[in-house]
């Protein structure tokens, strides 16, 4: 039989214990749509929309109602009440029929035409930051305006230069332009790095178990092709089916969710066959490692929080534990997300992540020598 016969014959085998196995092929189709479908969609709208608040107002003059009516008018708060007492608007804030209560003081109108400082008292549910952001933005942007107007009032009262009171009321103005999230939205922030973590979690569970029933079967003494054909072939199969996929996520899925990506299209490939690589040695090295097939499964269940927490994209890297941060970086995925998250949505060159791309190829290095040595201490042994 020639060598490319056996090659071939020894392929058939590796995806047919791939794709005859439903366990596996559930996890690897049916695992990575649903999630690429079921986890955006809950944030479609990307960021929070027009958010409840009540206004006490405790002054009742004409410049304190201005004032609900301008934070009315900005996009991000709508007055939906104005109770008459504090322990209304707490009631109401309590049970969440709004998410901000904003207080107008008492001699509010008289402080600001006299010039005195005055303190709008705003109270609001800081569990959903982008909620509690969105409003403190949206009432921060009605009471700035409302001052810049009374100001511009005052100074024309007084005979000022109309040309010069601009200037003179706010002397600096910022631009603000959000980097690498131009929507300010949960989507942009989030679904690019869960993205990288679902390729992982799913190939770890994959191609782990595929390893564990091998194992078994060649325990048995199944027919099976040599180790020095399966294992490699093994390691090319799966990086081509989830290379397939990862082209569906960074292309087609970050197209349809309106995800900015800037990688070119070669960075992107070279990365993504690196970080393919060392992810399926890893899953090859656990299913040498755990003794039955459903426990890449309780493992990646066990792990997939620690690793959203360690990653460097929920919580930065830099504050977390030293020793932490370097234990972590043994697990592909987090060099792997750095790494993409740099290249793809903050258009870095493949040449600035150095240190993704050496961590990936170390990690390449020790669990391919490593699963090499623990096949050949495993193999069964041929009776004398």
């Amino acid at each position: 039989m020639s060598a490319w016969r056996r090659l071939w014959q020894a392929w058939q085998v590796e995806l047919a214990n791939i794709f005859a196995d439903r366990a596996v092929l559930l996890v690897i189709v049916g695992g990575l749509l649903f999630y690429a479908v079921l986890y955006p969609l809950p944030y479609h709208k990307s960021v929070p929309g027009q958010q409840a608040v009540a206004v006490v107002d405790q002054d009742r003059t004409h410049l304190a109602r201005q004032l609900i009516r301008m934070a009315d008018a900005t996009p991000q708060v709508r007055v939906a009440a104005q109770p008459a007492s504090m322990a209304e608007a707490e009631a109401l804030l309590a049970s969440g029929d709004v998410h901000g209560l904003l207080v107008i003081p008492s001699g509010f109108e008289r402080d600001v035409f006299l010039g005195h400082p005055t303190s709008l008292s705003f109270a609001g549910d800081a569990s959903y930051f982008l909620i509690y952001g969105n409003v403190v933005e949206g009432l921060l942007t009605a009471a700035t305006t409302l001052g810049v107007q009374t100001q511009i009032v005052g100074s024309l009262m007084k005979g000022d230069n109309p040309t010069q009171i601009p200037g003179q009321v706010m002397p600096m103005r910022i631009t603000t332009k959000p980097a690498f999230n131009p929507t300010s939205g949960y989507i942009n922030y989030i679904v690019p790095a869960v993205f990288v973590l679902i390729l992982h979690q799913t190939l770890l569970i994959a191609a782990g178990s595929v390893t564990v029933k091998d194992r078994a079967r060649r325990r048995l003494g199944q027919p099976a092709p040599p180790l020095t054909l399966a294992l490699p072939l093994r390691l090319l199969t799966f990086v081509l089916i989830y290379l397939l996929f990862a082209m569906l996520y960074f292309g087609f899925f970050f197209q349809f969710y309106g995800v900015p990506h800037v990688a070119a299209p070669g960075e992107l490939l070279a990365f993504s066959v690196l970080f393919l690589m060392t992810a399926t040695l890893f899953a090859i090295w656990l299913g040498y490692l755990l003794p039955r097939p459903e426990l890449p499964t309780v493992l990646v269940l066990l792990s997939s929080l620690p690793i959203v927490f360690t990653a460097g994209f929920a919580w930065p890297a830099e504050s977390l534990p030293s020793w932490l941060d370097t234990l972590t970086l043994l697990i592909p995925v987090k060099p792997g997300i750095q790494g993409f998250l740099a290249i793809n949505q903050m258009g870095a060159p493949l040449l600035s992540i150095g240190r993704e791309i050496s961590v990936l190829v170390g990690l390449c290095i020790l669990y391919g020598g490593w699963t090499g040595w623990l096949a050949w201490h495993q193999r069964p042994q041929s009776p004398c």
